[in-house]
């Protein structure tokens, strides 16, 4: 009997340890249901941002939504306090998420804005409304500080500026801390967010005195990789550092560092120097973003060579962050400039026929991005018809609209018969968009046949661009 006992005790410790692994294997899913009218019958695209300092957006979900815009997503790869990006057409909104949470939210934008490419540029975002969250949520904790940080530099941040007297500060900085009162030693997610704002103030007002603010609010040995709050700090704090705010980084060995020698390893021993930068995570992400910032600086610093600086930084750190950080930070090294190669895309014409971007290999090609609603770039299309019979057989030219009602180019083309060159519509894709990010019309680019860049944007057809082709093909037969 005894044995039976002991058999029945080890099933059932067996079967209880059994739940327990399966619960620790289980992913904690976030689920956010909501309502976003301005969306229905259509997708939402979700992005998560793959760090903060190079706020580079991964896409993590698109949701379906039904005919009254109601939605419903569970994310599962929600591990820790998560800045969630929605994004509908070219109109984004943020909210945070925390794993294991269920949101029910209701996003709302501007009806009219929403429908343009440059809805962002105009000001648009989604707001975002947590239906089932209190006060003690850090949507509405973070949302609340935001908007009482915002009052208090409204009316004080002239004076802290023009750095008032220390009495005047310290009684400002009492008054803040004492309706926001947080830990300085705390590392919650919203303690660390007030704090790092906080930060931002006594920058402002402590101006050079870089040495008492690093003190105060960098010798901590933690780095918040994942508050936004933080890393604004920081990269505010060492902005345009490695060119123009150290006394110990002189130009003359960020020269030899970087353009004699192109060495990783002697450029960071150097930075080591600056007593700012000692601590070695902060110095690498200086590093990261002074090397994205010198690249500003092409008649002074070879770009290869940065560019071959932060490999070496992504191949021999010790820090894993800082490896993604660095993958990021190159791919912003390769924008769509002279020389790159045009990104393939698939277009369609006005009768729904794919109008690829291999049909133009070996051709010399123009791409004007334009709307109805842009006047200006309607006003250019003249011209390019004037060009279009001058250079026709020398290089194509393709127009593609980026409104998001396909029909608006049958109706468009119809009304402007003589502009007889290729139209297409860009079939409202968003990774079009991401690629070219053909938001400030108006806009072109010039391609050669090998596909790569000339010029992008290239010269305004009212302003330009007909001396240039004329230079170009005046010889080409």
């Amino acid at each position: 009997m005894r044995i039976f006992y002991n058999i029945l005790k080890i099933s059932i410790l067996t079967f209880v340890l059994s739940g327990w692994t399966l619960l620790a294997a289980a992913p904690i899913k976030t689920e956010i249901h909501g309502v976003a009218r301005f969306a229905a019958n259509d997708t939402l695209r979700l992005y998560t941002y793959d760090d903060l300092l190079s706020r580079n957006l991964v896409l993590t979900a698109k949701v379906p939504t039904d005919a009254e815009g109601r939605f419903s997503v569970s994310l599962p790869q929600i591990r820790q306090t998560t800045l969630l990006t929605f994004c509908y057409r070219t109109t984004y909104g943020s909210f945070y998420v925390m794993p294991g949470w269920s949101y029910d939210v209701d996003l709302y934008t501007d009806s009219v804005l929403i429908g343009r490419i440059d809805a962002e540029m105009l000001g648009n975002y989604i707001q975002i409304t947590c239906l089932n969250c209190d006060s003690n949520e850090l949507n509405w904790k973070i949302n609340y500080f935001d908007q009482y940080y915002t009052y208090f530099m409204y009316y004080n941040g002239a004076a802290i500026v023009r750095h008032a007297p220390k009495e005047v500060y310290d009684s400002l900085m009492q008054i803040f801390s004492a309706r926001f009162p947080v830990s300085e030693t705390a590392i919650d997610f919203y303690s660390v967010y007030v704090r790092y704002r906080k930060a931002m103030i006594a920058s402002l007002y402590y101006g050079k005195d870089r040495a008492k603010v690093y003190a105060e609010y960098l010798s901590s040995p933690y780095v918040f990789y994942d508050n936004p709050a933080y890393m604004d700090f920081l990269m505010l704090f060492f902005e345009n550092y490695l060119y123009s705010g150290s006394r110990q980084i002189t130009k003359g060995i960020l020269h030899q560092d970087i353009n004699e020698l192109n060495s990783y390893a002697k450029l960071l021993d150097d930075l080591g120097k600056d007593p700012l930068l000692r601590n070695e995570i902060i110095r690498e992400l200086v590093l990261m973003k002074g090397l994205s910032e010198l690249k500003a600086y092409p008649e002074e610093f070879k770009s290869k060579n940065l560019e071959s600086l932060l490999v070496a930084l992504s191949k021999n750190t010790k820090f894993k962050e800082h490896r993604q950080m660095a993958g990021n930070m190159l791919k912003s090294f390769h924008p769509l400039e002279k020389g790159c190669e045009m990104p393939a895309f698939c277009l369609k014409d006005v009768s729904g026929a794919d109008v690829p971007s291999s049909r133009y290999a070996g051709k010399y090609l123009y791409i004007q991005f334009f709307t109805t609603y842009c006047q200006d770039c309607i006003r250019e299309m003249p011209v390019l018809k004037y060009l279009h019979e001058q250079y026709g057989s020398k290089v194509e030219i393709l127009s593609v609209m980026l409104d998001y009602e396909p029909m608006k180019l049958y109706h468009f083309l119809r009304d402007y018969p003589d502009f007889n060159w290729q139209f297409a519509h860009f079939g409202n894709q968003s990774a079009f968009l991401d690629t070219y990010k053909p938001y400030a019309l108006p806009l072109g680019m010039l391609v050669d046949p090998q596909g790569k860049v000339v010029a992008y944007p290239a010269p305004p057809a009212s302003d330009g661009l007909a001396e240039l082709f004329m230079r170009m093909f005046a010889d080409i037969k």
